[in-house]
């Protein structure tokens, strides 16, 4: 399941991603999943989906647990 997220990003910057995901043939939001993945097993977390578990404290709060 997907969440929407809304974050400011500077004009400049979203036209480098545009030029990106259109040169891939992928949606913005595909591109920046991939960025986000990618940024995540870089740093050393595991990010396969499915031993990613997703756990509700809130309904508008969700905590993600990452194997490590």
């Amino acid at each position: 399941m997907h969440r929407i997220v809304t974050f400011k990003i500077d004009e400049s910057l979203l036209y480098q991603l545009d030029k990106y995901a259109k040169s891939r043939r992928m949606t913005r939001s595909e591109a920046i999943r991939e960025a986000i993945m990618n940024l995540l097993a870089k740093a050393g977390y595991n990010i396969a989906k499915e031993k990613t578990t997703i756990l509700t404290a809130r309904s508008r709060s969700p905590i993600i647990e990452v194997p490590v």
